[in-house]
């Protein structure tokens, strides 16, 4: 059962039908994606920053769904052998103040956010080395090769695409990535800005200080969405507050003996185990993504913690 369906009923569905934002979002932007995929997780998504106050009674049990749990002692949360991280990857989602979020913009307003980007990131070149690419310019069979590389992404989530995430594709989308292809930023997928940074091993507070470089270099050039009392606004509630999502590449061969653990941890619903190439993919070829199921709540440093704590030391 989604979320959606959990929490909105028929009397709240009625009273939520005759509000708008004053964007011009209305309840059937929010809950388009949940409406046409019963089987999703979370079935809303804002589509725009004045969603969740408009929506609040939709959106407040939706976040305090994703709220960080109770967790074991951090000595309970050893799962992982370090031999067998492949690598760190931390994501930090952002959307720029005074625009429509991904599943309301328009495609005027999305080349616009793309272009405002583009020059933080023509910035950004100048410490991180690297190019910039539209989307439209990249070849199918080269986009899917750096798809399956978490270098770019593709308009192939069903979700997304129902919510009107994957509108106009390709127009208005670009990639940003360096040479050594240790820092992607996306432009315009679920989000205004997907930066992402992957290093090898599991080195998860080396990350976190070249995403801190990232982001204030980013900050000096783009205003991003806050909210005084959620944090980072998001189009998917589940990454509201930090927006920051930090993980390992496992090789699951290679760490059969700390499988109790992890499964054990995964049912809790304290881990989420994903496949390689990100959410709603399939776990195939014996790696697999690592990472904290709830983080609504959490400041960075808490989750940079905990997941030092996930690797077992000795």
């Amino acid at each position: 059962m989604s979320l959606l369906t959990r929490y909105l009923d028929d009397a709240l569905r009625a009273e939520l039908s005759t509000r708008v934002t004053p964007g011009g979002v209305r309840l059937q932007d929010v809950i388009r994606s949940g409406l046409c995929h019963p089987d999703s997780s979370v079935g809303v998504y804002a589509p725009d920053a004045q969603s969740y106050a408009v929506f609040h009674e939709l959106f407040e049990p939706i976040l305090q769904n994703f709220r960080m749990p109770p967790r074991p002692h951090r000595e309970d949360l050893a799962c992982l052998n370090p031999a067998a991280v492949v690598s760190t990857r931390i994501r930090v989602a952002r959307n720029l103040t005074g625009h429509a979020f991904a599943p309301g913009i328009s495609r005027p307003e999305r080349l616009a956010v793309e272009a405002k980007i583009v020059r933080a990131c023509s910035a950004l070149a100048l410490r991180f080395p690297g190019w910039i690419t539209g989307i439209t310019d990249i070849p199918g069979h080269r986009l899917d090769s750096l798809v399956t590389r978490r270098l770019a992404f593709g308009p192939h989530d069903k979700y997304m695409a129902a919510a009107g995430i994957h509108a106009d594709w390709p127009i208005g989308r670009s990639v940003f990535n360096t040479r050594r292809k240790q820092l992607a930023v996306w432009i315009n997928e679920e989000d205004h800005l997907r930066v992402s940074v992957v290093m090898p091993g599991a080195c998860v507070r080396a990350c976190a200080q070249v995403m801190e470089v990232v982001m204030s270099a980013l900050a000096a050039h783009l205003e991003f969405c806050v909210d005084a009392k959620l944090g980072h606004l998001t189009s998917c509630p589940s990454n509201v507050g930090s927006a920051l999502r930090a993980s390992y590449m496992v090789d699951m061969c290679r760490d059969a003996a700390r499988a109790p653990q992890r499964n054990r941890l995964e049912a809790a619903g304290v881990i989420q185990i994903r496949g390689v190439a990100g959410e709603n993919t399939p776990r195939t070829g014996g790696r697999v993504d690592v990472g904290f199921l709830n983080r609504v709540g959490i400041s960075a440093e808490h989750m940079l913690q905990d997941m030092e704590a996930l690797v077992a030391i000795g």
